[in-house]
């Protein structure tokens, strides 16, 4: 893992000489998130529960039965944060992932060492369009990081997406999208889910529920929470 990101570091630091990196949130020179930005997203953070949006500062609130125990989200979809998680998304800026990354790894609390880093799988088709998964880029970094096992334990078995359509069906879909791979046994593990928005919470809810039948206390850390517009 270490030299992989070596490469990838020199390849980018020679790309800058030609095309420098331009702030996603104030245009400045030099970076895709310059650390004022930064700060300025990881100071505005999102408390509030990530099935209902209700205030709560463990990410899940009282009125749900989740298998979810904690979920950490970075801060509000908007601004800098937004422009940088489109970058990656839809524009093929591949070093915005680990900006992103820092900003999960500067706003996480301390992990136990034994923490599983598990991406949610993107569908096939996005990311034949994109040529790569940007949650799993993330979650390498993050995994670099912080000294943390990636184990990519889900898959993704559907290829249906979520836009434009209601909570109960973002709920039906997400309960059918993923299996976990073969004689997974988790028992005493804890796992923590990863993801780069998070609206309704079906995504992170139908993954940690197969997780946790196979014996795992489940976590899910977001980069952006953006609020569910019916």
């Amino acid at each position: 893992m270490g030299g992989e990101n070596v490469k990838n570091t020199i390849v980018e630091r020679v790309l800058q000489l030609v095309a420098p990196h331009l702030c996603f949130g104030c245009g400045k020179v030099g970076s895709l998130l310059c650390p004022n930005c930064k700060n300025d997203i990881i100071h505005e953070p999102f408390f509030g529960c990530i099935l209902c949006g209700m205030p709560q500062g463990s990410g899940i609130c009282f009125h749900h039965n989740s298998p979810i125990s904690r979920a950490f989200i970075v801060s509000q979809r908007g601004d800098a944060l937004e422009a940088a998680i489109n970058g990656l998304k839809f524009n093929h800026v591949k070093g915005a992932a680990r900006e992103l990354a820092a900003l999960l790894h500067d706003y996480l609390p301390l992990l136990p060492r034994d923490v599983l880093l598990v991406p949610i799988p993107t569908v096939r088709s996005h990311i034949r369009q994109r040529g790569y998964d940007q949650v799993e880029l993330i979650a390498r970094q993050v995994a670099y990081q912080r000294g943390l096992p990636l184990e990519r334990l889900l898959r993704r078995v559907t290829s249906t997406t979520q836009h434009r359509v209601s909570r109960r069906e973002r709920q039906a879909q997400a309960a059918e999208a993923f299996t976990l791979r073969d004689d997974v046994d988790l028992q005493g593990k804890t796992v923590l889910l990863l993801d780069d928005i998070v609206t309704t919470g079906s995504t992170f809810s139908a993954a940690a529920k197969l997780l946790q039948e196979a014996g795992a206390t489940v976590w899910a850390a977001a980069l952006a929470y953006q609020p569910f517009e019916k």
